[in-house]
Order: C-alpha cells, then sequence, then structure tokens
C-alpha cells in the first residue's frame, strides 16, 4: 500500500528507536518521544496499518511493535536517515585515510577488515582477489627437488601467491630462470589462463617447430594454473565475529554458530562475488536477501573495491537486521574507495 507522510514518519522513527534500543516500540513511546500533533490512539492505527501491510511486527500481543525485512527495505530505500548519514559520513572518511599502502597487499586487506569491524562493532568481511584470473606483474619458478615447483606469482595489484606442484620432468633452476624470463617479457599483464591459451595458439601455428621455451612454459603455467585453481574459490578476511556474539540479536548461539559455518563453506564465497561484483556502489542485503547465508536474521552492507577499472573483490559488513545503516553504508563506501586508492597508487 502507498504510505502517507505520517506513516513514513511513524515508521522512520520505529525504525531509528529500534535500532538503538533493541526493545519493541509502543504507540505512547512514540507519541512522548516525536511531536507528531496526535494522540496515541491515532498512533496505534497508524501502527496497525503498517502491521497489516507488512512493515511491522508484533512480537507478543502486549508488546510494542519492531521492525520486519520489509520495514528495513522501506526504510533503507526510502526514508534513509539523511542528516545522520552525512553526520557520519565526515567523521568516516578521515578514518578510512587511517588505511596506508602496503608493501604487500594481502596485509592492506586485513587491516582492512580490522578497520571495518572496529568501526563498526559488526562482522567485517573482504574477498580477495581469484588469482588465476589476475593480471601477473612478475613471476618466477624455483626447483625445490626433482619435478617438484614452486610458483612465485605477484599481481599486477601486489598481491603475492606461492603455489607447489610436479611435473613429469626434471628441470635444473637455470632452464626454469630462462622460462621465467621468457613469461616476464613477453606476456607481463596477462593471466596465467591467457597466457597458457596464448602460447596454445601460438604452438598450433608452429606446429612441429614450436620453440622448446615454450613447451616447458606452456606446461609450467598449466600445473601453476591448476594448482592455483584448486584453492581459487577465493580467501576471505573476517574479523569481529566475537563482538557480534554480545548483541542481543544474536543470543542465540546457533544462529550465530550457522552464519560461521556458512563463511567456512567455500561456495559461499562464490556465490556471494557471483551475486554482487558488476554491482555498482554499496549494495545492502537484508534478512532473506542473504539466502546464500542461510541466515535471515543479518544484513550485509557491501561495496566492490577495484584497481582502475577492474573489479578486484568485494569488502563489506555483517549485521543484525537492526543495523546502524545511517552509519555502515558510509563506511563501507569510503573503505571500499580508500582501498581502491590504495591499489592504484
Amino acid at each position: 500500500m502507498p504510505l502517507d507522510e505520517r506513516s513514513k514518519t511513524v515508521l522512520k522513527e520505529i525504525v531509528l528507536s529500534y535500532i538503538k534500543t533493541a526493545l519493541p516500540v509502543g504507540s505512547t513511546t512514540i507519541t512522548k518521544r516525536y511531536n507528531f500533533g496526535v494522540g496515541p490512539a491515532t498512533i496505534r492505527n497508524i501502527m496497525a496499518d503498517l502491521e497489516e501491510a507488512g512493515f511491522l511486527a508484533q512480537p507478543h500481543t502486549s508488546a510494542g511493535r519492531i521492525p520486519t525485512e520489509k520495514g528495513y527495505r522501506f526504510y533503507v530505500d526510502n526514508l534513509f536517515d539523511e542528516k545522520a548519514f552525512l553526520n557520519h559520513k565526515k567523521q568516516i572518511i578521515q578514518d578510512a585515510g587511517k588505511l596506508v599502502k602496503r608493501e604487500d597487499a594481502a596485509t592492506l586487506l586485513q587491516d582492512t577488515t580490522k578497520l571495518l569491524s572496529e568501526l563498526s562493532q559488526y562482522m567485517a568481511i573482504v574477498t580477495a582477489p581469484k588469482f588465476s584470473s589476475a593480471p601477473i606483474r612478475h613471476c618466477e619458478f624455483v626447483r625445490l627437488s626433482p619435478k617438484a615447483i614452486m610458483a612465485i606469482a605477484v599481481s599486477e595489484a601486489g598481491f603475492v601467491q606461492n603455489k607447489f606442484f610436479e611435473i613429469s620432468k626434471d628441470l635444473n633452476q637455470k632452464e626454469l630462470n630462462r622460462i621465467s624470463d621468457y613469461l616476464n617479457s613477453l606476456y607481463e599483464g596477462m593471466s596465467f589462463a591467457d597466457i597458457r591459451k596464448k602460447l596454445k595458439t601460438q604452438m598450433v601455428k608452429m606446429q612441429d617447430l614450436y620453440d622448446y621455451l615454450q613447451t616447458e612454459a606452456f606446461e609450467l603455467t598449466k600445473q601453476a594454473m591448476k594448482a592455483s585453481v584448486n584453492e581459487d574459490a577465493g580467501k576471505i578476511y573476517m574479523d569481529g565475529a566475537a563482538q557480534m556474539l554480545d548483541l542481543p540479536d544474536f543470543s542465540d548461539f546457533k544462529v550465530m554458530k550457522g552464519l560461521l559455518k556458512a563463511f567456512n563453506e567455500k561456495k559461499v564465497i562464490i556465490q556471494l562475488l557471483d551475486k554482487f561484483i558488476g554491482s555498482e556502489g554499496v549494495q545492502v542485503f537484508i534478512g532473506a536477501e542473504n539466502q546464500f547465508l542461510g541466515n535471515d536474521q543479518c544484513s550485509m552492507v557491501l561495496s566492490q573495491y577495484k584497481q582502475g577499472d577492474r573489479v578486484l573483490g568485494a569488502l563489506g559488513v555483517i549485521g543484525p537486521t537492526r543495523m546502524e545503516y545511517s552509519k555502515v553504508i558510509p563506511l563501507v563506501d569510503a573503505t571500499a574507495k580508500q582501498v581502491s586508492r590504495l591499489l592504484e597508487s
């Protein structure tokens, strides 16, 4: 049903009150706290209409009302507290500026997770880029023993990955260095997958005349990519799970346990990225919209971070549906932009 201005105001104040106190909100509380110019009976009627429309729920017959997922969604989409948003935004931009350039990009992501958790007081998540498809700045192969190789790759974003694998023939370190130099000179900026594809095309064109280096480079990149793909569902950094347990929303440990269990499964990360990557700006998923988390009591606020135009991963905050959206949304937005700036510089 379309909401008139008074109904919108009542809904907004109930949402804000419940976010702050975690207690059901009654008509008398609303009437005393906010000057609507009408009595409690009128407010009760408005609340009853909002409940009938699915924006509010009543936990117990004698209790006040609490927002439903539909109520939170309407608030985020239509009633956002602009004044509180702007008040938070200035300080949050300063806080996000505490993130600094790191030699190891993975350390930057760890710093980011910690900062998001500390500032939001909720659980923070950051997904690392998938390495098999990342443009490579430099790679080298190190002989560990006969037929045992370690591949060291540095992506253009500054992430480092070491992978161990075996090959069918014994190559000495001098040969491996030649192959590394060959790949770095011709294929810098390409992913292992693209390098392998291009080498395969070149080998077909040359038929029996293809170069020895191409043959061995093709085999090494094939094995390195295979080793990477085995773990390439994506690494995820998490922080703040313990402080979530202190929230009344998660007093039932089974709820929190289910959430942590979901994040221990690699498929969750894939679903997370597939659902979100490609969506510009901050995205807010409320309650049942988080189906892949297996938890309808949580909200998740996400943004993607980039290097130039290339999306590398996602970062965000997970908390109760009773989340302080006016603070978390600018926090996630400012942090994503800061991480992107640092990876670009």
